[in-house]
């Protein structure tokens, strides 16, 4: 009877998907009760049987349940929600069975057993559609948008989380819809979206202090999404406040994951005693839970902080661990980003060869999850270890991706740094536009309830003729004073409307302003090399569709190394601008220009330039020669060397942005390889075997 009271008392604690999700519980000896108290439930069996049938029992079984996941036991509330799926099932009600099945899910989740949570979100979502349910049907796709994630198919998680979103708008379900959108916005904030996902982050949080829900989880999202824009700041005030709500109702399964993810953030700004302590206690309270993944998470930042004070063995170990539990639940991040900090250690230590292998690990499973600061961080380390081998060209090579991660990281990051700063600006602006209406509409209750007491005042001493003139008096001048400031008040609204109106044009002019700085490039103002492969892409497209001839030109700077050793960068600076503005007086508005990187340029021709494409390229070989020759080189002949390849030469089914640069740049290649000042066209070395 006591364990039915106590069932009784927690029977709201049934929690819907999350991403981490959990249920109460932290301790061995909450376990344990639990399990005493599972055996107490279940020797009454027979006795509720024989007065009442099936229903009873399912009423039992699902105290049952409540009381299990009220005492933190895990695996023993999994169970106990497997015998209330079963008993649902045996009477046909299917909204308990759907709900029993939900939380099935949730418990495994926590235990970290993704095949076994695959195959209960599949049951749910085959029931609920047979049901007719919107909501589980949501909840269903929800689990599988975690798996997926956790799995690294970021791809199927996205998919999943934007069906589930759509179907819990429609049916109003705020509370499932609030936990889906955090989801959504953690997989944008995996794959670099920071803006779309602040805005998903802060919805959730809203929709969750509506409803009264617990806000920890929207407010540790936030708190990692500055921390990914390097926001220390507001990465901290986040994290503490994630913190301060999940102290006021105590519930260790969720203090944990935050306080796991505060480790990272003081990882990353070298503070690593105290990162250290805070993933050591957040690693208890899971082992404890049994929580793989995060301690898995854990072990990781633990490892990092080792790292950082400098024990290095106790570090390792630490590290091998983690890579231990991703590579068991196949959870890639945990193993990529492991085999990163491995591979930094083996280093350090000068195990070069160890430290290869698990780098280039890391990095296949990071190009995978497009995780970018890990990867810059990754090609950094490779391009130290292809040096230590005497390996220049594998050195460059890394060094290469890791300038186009870092520019891409920059820029990104750069820019929704000022998008935060704009929202920011903007919220407080409408805060204040707000408190002013406020204060206005107050105003004018008041003067409404004014006007109503003179009006019946009026009317009490209208019988005397001298008093009623007086007061008419009185009202006469009232009303005039209102209306003057009322007039006062309307000029006051016209002139903000303007200054408004002149701060919008304000910031659309800079909105292009930074449109502009974000697809040119900085030095020369051609295309930056993101923006000219979306043009090439769409050109290819284009021509392709429409049977029109396209044609690049890959053209690099012939000894433009030995100008930036002998004359510096800014000389070089110099010959590149003056090359360009060459180009430009050979090329028309219609053809495209830009930066492939470095010294190499790219120009796009379609339709009858591209039939022209050889004489174009000569055009343009002595134009840039002219240009630079104006310019003092010491001596050294800056020349071009050019290739030309066009889209017809290529493979139809393979033809892309990647295979026609390509073919562009092997044709440059041989220019230069026949001595360098020369325009080659590219062959296509099938079609010339052929024939």
């Amino acid at each position: 009877m006591l364990a039915l009271m106590l069932a009784g008392s927690v029977a709201h604690a049934e929690l819907p998907a999350t991403d981490p999700i959990g249920v109460s519980g932290s301790t061995t000896a909450s376990v344990e009760l639990a399990l005493l108290a599972r055996h107490s439930l279940d020797m009454p069996h027979h006795v509720i049987l024989s007065l009442a049938g099936n229903r009873a029992e399912l009423l039992l079984a699902r105290s049952e349940a409540h009381l299990m996941q009220a005492l933190h036991a895990v695996e023993p509330a999994r169970e106990a929600w497997r015998d209330v799926s079963r008993l649902a099932r045996e009477v046909g009600d299917a909204q308990t069975e759907m709900r029993a099945i939900e939380q099935q899910a949730e418990m495994t989740l926590l235990l970290s057993n993704y095949d076994e949570a695959s195959k209960l979100a599949d049951a749910l979502l085959s029931l609920s559609r047979r049901s007719h349910s919107r909501v589980y049907e949501a909840s269903a796709l929800g689990y599988h948008g975690v798996i997926a994630r956790r799995r690294g198919d970021l791809d199927a998680a996205l998919e999943n989380y934007t069906a589930s979103i759509h179907m819990l708008r429609e049916s109003g379900d705020e509370y499932r819809l609030a936990l889906m959108l955090g989801n959504l916005g953690t997989v944008l904030r995996d794959r670099g979206n920071f803006a779309r996902s602040l805005e998903l982050q802060l919805q959730a949080l809203a929709i969750r202090e509506r409803i009264g829900d617990y806000t920890e989880t929207s407010l540790r999202n936030i708190a990692l999404l500055y921390r990914e824009i390097e926001d220390e700041e507001s990465a901290r005030r986040y994290f503490e406040r994630a913190l301060d709500a999940v102290d006021q109702h105590a519930s260790p399964e969720r203090y944990a994951p935050i306080l796991g993810s505060y480790a990272s953030l003081l990882n990353d700004v070298g503070d690593h005693a105290d990162a250290l302590k805070a993933a050591s206690e957040a690693l208890v309270i899971d082992t404890n839970l049994g929580n793989r993944s995060n301690q898995g998470l854990e072990q990781l930042e633990a490892g990092r902080a080792l790292q950082g004070l400098g024990r290095s063995e106790e570090a390792l170990h630490q590290l091998e661990s983690a890579l231990a539990i991703g590579r068991s639940l196949g959870q890639h991040e945990i193993v990529a980003r492991a085999l990163l900090s491995l591979a930094e250690i083996n280093q350090t230590l000068h195990n070069s060869l160890r430290a290869r292998g698990m780098i280039d690990e890391a990095i296949a499973g990071l190009e995978s999850a497009l995780l970018r600061p890990q990867l810059v961080q990754a090609y950094a380390i490779r391009e130290k270890i292809a040096l230590a081998e005497h390996d220049p060209e594998g050195a460059l090579r890394y060094l290469r991706r890791y300038s186009e991660q870092r520019e891409l990281l920059l820029g990104t990051r750069a820019s929704r740094q000022l998008s935060d700063l704009q929202a920011r600006h903007a919220r407080a602006e409408a805060d204040k536009d707000l408190a002013l209406l406020q204060k206005d509409n107050e105003l004018q209750m008041a003067r409404l309830d004014k006007q109503e007491i003179d009006r019946q005042f009026s009317i009490l001493v209208m019988i005397s003729l001298g008093i009623g003139l007086l007061l008419i008096t009185w009202r006469f001048f009232g009303v005039r004073k209102l209306n003057l400031a009322l007039y006062a008040k309307n000029t006051k609204i016209d002139m903000q409307s303007k200054a408004l109106a002149q701060a919008n044009l304000r910031l659309e002019q800079r909105a292009r302003e930074l449109y502009t700085a974000a697809i040119s490039d900085p030095l020369t103002g051609v295309d930056n090399r993101s923006h000219l492969r979306e043009r090439i892409a769409s050109r290819i497209e284009y021509c392709r569709s429409n049977s029109v001839a396209l044609a690049v030109l890959l053209i690099d700077f012939d000894r433009f190394k030995q100008i930036n050793d002998r004359l510096g960068h800014l000389f070089g600076d110099r010959v590149l601008l003056a090359g360009v503005a060459g180009m430009r007086e050979v090329l028309n508005e219609t053809d495209i220009l830009g930066r492939f990187g470095g010294e190499e340029f790219v120009v796009v021709l379609e339709g009858s330039r591209a039939q022209d494409a050889g004489e174009i390229a000569e055009a343009l070989r002595k134009q840039v020669q002219r240009a630079i020759a104006a310019l003092d080189t010491n001596g050294i002949k800056v020349t071009v060397s050019i290739g030309i390849a066009f889209l017809s030469d290529l493979d139809p089914a393979s033809a892309n942005v990647d295979t026609l640069l390509n073919a562009g740049d092997r044709a440059m290649y041989r220019a230069k390889d026949a001595g360098r000042d020369q325009v080659v066209m590219f062959v296509n070395q099938e079609d010339s075997n052929h024939g």
